[in-house]
């Protein structure tokens, strides 16, 4: 008993465990940029929820147990930075947001660094977590455009690398009708529980309501009420082994989470640019445009 209480005891095996904390930490990030740049949907929410609680369970013991290694206090400091883009953008995701709640809160508080720097960084994650949810908050229910959107249609290029779908969004005024596309094929599916399916997106047509978009794909191109609109070889690089490399320079490629509708940010845009265009047009006159002088005979 002696020997395997001195076994666990052994400062090598506590580097160990304390490494393997990492595994949660890397497991955070990248739900939080699942959260940014894909949109999560669940196979089977249940399998998810259990697996990934009882992963938590684990993890915890493991905080528990190596509760004053300076490497597990790292990573439950940076836990707590993870899972704020988290709490934010999947809010409502309880099998998500629980057990990595129970998680990084238990880790921070468990962990034995000094008291000052646990108020220091205490202090940082409270400003943190409550500043940042009230702007968010602001943000995407008061600052935005609320709308209505529905689905109208969708459909995918014959070469299988693009999707488009028609979007009827309702506003406040008449509303208007989106074509968007999007890659097909940067989905990605885990181990059958759950999908990220790509946000990237790009609006190739909009008009006010009430309007009426006919889409049809003629070989790599997509047409919308018998004009082209879009064109696949714009936007594909190389395709290497049957998957396409795209090329999303284009300023028009944006993802959900960065695409709002501001309505001051837009009119002072707009205003901005206006002033400036006219500035740019007033001082780069031609001297062909200026009035032509009369000349005096001698």
């Amino acid at each position: 008993m002696d020997k395997v209480m001195k076994f666990f005891k052994n400062k090598w095996f506590i580097l160990f465990i304390s490494i393997l904390n990492g595994a949660y930490t890397a497991c955070l990030c990248c739900f939080a940029v699942g959260c940014i740049f894909y949109e999560i949907e669940y196979i089977n929410t249940v399998k998810f929820a259990i697996l990934y609680s009882v992963f938590s369970v684990i993890i915890t013991m493991f905080m528990f147990y190596t509760r004053e290694s300076f490497v597990t206090s790292l990573f439950n400091i940076l836990n707590m930075f993870a899972f704020f883009p988290c709490l934010l953008l999947e809010w409502g995701n309880w099998a998500l947001i629980v057990p990595a709640a129970v998680v990084t809160l238990f880790g921070f508080f468990s962990s034995k660094m000094s008291d000052t720097l646990r108020t220091v960084f205490g202090t940082i994650f409270l400003l943190m977590y409550i500043i940042g949810g009230v702007a968010f908050f602001l943000i995407a229910n008061v600052f935005t455009v609320s709308t209505v959107d529905t689905l109208i249609e969708q459909g995918v290029s014959p070469s299988g690398y693009f999707r488009y779908y028609v979007l009827n969004i309702e506003n406040k005024s008449s509303g208007k009708t989106a074509v968007y596309i999007e890659p097909n094929t940067l989905d990605k599916e885990i181990s059958d529980i759950l999908v990220l399916n790509t946000t990237i997106k790009k609006m190739v047509k909009q008009a006010n309501n009430p309007t009426e978009m006919v889409c049809r794909w003629d070989g790599d191109k997509l047409y919308i009420n018998d004009e082209e609109y879009f064109c696949e070889d714009d936007y594909i690089e190389e395709v290497v082994n049957g998957k396409p490399e795209y090329n999303f320079l284009d300023d028009n490629w944006k993802h959900t989470c960065f695409e709002q509708d501001y309505p001051i940010y837009t009119a002072l845009s707009r205003n901005t640019a206006l002033i400036i265009d006219k500035l740019k047009e007033f001082f780069t006159k031609d001297e062909n445009e200026l009035p032509e002088q009369t000349l005096i005979a001698e």
